[in-house]
């Protein structure tokens, strides 16, 4: 084995000898060797744009912002991580660009009803102001308040989306029982359940409101 060829296989892909030494092993010329390890290269970037959901262990969100009593939340309570799946960038992305907005990655960047595709929202903060209940950790008052005014399943899988490109995949009981580590009190939200043409819009101050899913 030619150690001017492994050199040359360790400088065009930027891996270690040892690694080159070993793809060189396995096949027959240099060349074959750089793109089989390309080729295999390109496979795993495929399906790392392509998979839907990501670890929860692995889920920055979880770790690096969420507030003081959701971090505490998600990692005190081992049963509720395995209910909520957070979705992978791309899949966000996706699922935010057809069902949300193609223009604005955040909905306090959306000014008008062109910016993005949901219409006719009805508010009913003044009935109920979710950040009253948040301060006090009432976790019953999001299924007092909210609940009925969706016709939405139990096991709907609902998605809850803070942003473009952060979102988590649960099922519509978990979040009306467990909402309250995944709110803000200056942050807007929204839940999609795709089965409903309705969709929950989570405002700041405690305003919320539900409005319609444009046709597409």
């Amino acid at each position: 084995m030619n150690i001017e060829d492994i050199k040359h296989i360790r400088n065009t892909l930027n891996i270690g000898l040892t690694e080159a030494k070993q793809l060189l092993s396995e096949k027959e010329t240099v060349e074959t060797a750089i793109q089989k390890w390309k080729d295999a290269q390109a496979e795993i970037l495929a399906i790392e744009e392509n998979k839907k959901h990501i670890d929860f262990k692995d889920w920055f969100y979880i770790k690096d912002f969420f507030v003081e009593c959701s971090q505490r939340f998600f990692n005190d309570n081992e049963t509720i991580p395995n209910k909520i799946k957070p979705l992978s960038e791309n899949y966000s992305k996706e699922l935010w660009n057809k069902h949300v907005s193609e223009k604005h990655r955040h909905l306090m960047m959306v000014r008008s009803d062109e910016d993005w595709n949901i219409k006719n929202i009805q508010s009913f903060a003044n009935e109920w102001s979710w950040g009253t209940s948040w301060n006090k950790d009432d976790y019953s008052a999001f299924e007092k308040n909210v609940k009925h005014r969706l016709d939405w399943n139990d096991n709907d899988i609902i998605y809850f989306f803070w942003g473009r490109y952060t979102a988590a995949e649960t099922d519509w009981e978990t979040l009306y029982k467990y909402w309250i580590p995944f709110m803000y009190e200056d942050e807007m939200n929204i839940v999609l359940n795709l089965k409903s043409k309705k969709a929950l819009i989570i405002g700041v101050n405690g305003s919320i409101g539900i409005g319609e899913r444009r046709e597409l």
